[in-house]
């Protein structure tokens, strides 16, 4: 096999192996506007599923920079047992890992200020699952 022909073949092999080992993932985000947050725990009043054809990773993040420290949960649905909690210091509007599961995992979200911090009042989330 001359060199040319190796060459050609070695790239072939490569750019076949990255195609199909490439993952596409489909994750869904969803807006949570307007979601007032006291130090009392709430919960958002939709829940939520994990899509199908994700590795069934769930983030979360504010739009909204908040002006207080919150903490915001993953629950299960049946009985809001917690499957993670992420703190969010003020003007953090990174996405924080939650949790991840199987697709079609049931949750709900909730969320509280920290103790000591009062109330945060029409502010913008952002949920990718």
């Amino acid at each position: 096999m001359d060199r040319r022909l190796r060459l050609a073949a070695a790239t072939a092999a490569c750019v076949c192996i990255l195609t199909f080992t490439a993952v596409a993932y489909a994750y869904v985000t969803t807006d949570m506007n307007d979601w007032n947050l006291t130090e009392s725990t709430s919960t958002w009043p939709s829940q939520f599923h994990i899509s199908s054809g994700t590795d069934g990773g769930v983030t979360w993040r504010w739009l909204d920079s908040p002006n207080k420290t919150t903490v915001i949960s993953a629950n299960t649905c049946t009985d809001l047992a917690v499957y993670a909690t992420s703190v969010y210091g003020p003007g953090d509007t990174s996405y924080h890992n939650l949790f991840a599961n199987t697709p079609g995992t049931c949750f709900f979200m909730r969320g509280r200020t920290a103790s000591g911090q009062g109330s945060m009042v029409n502010h913008d989330g952002r949920v990718s699952r």
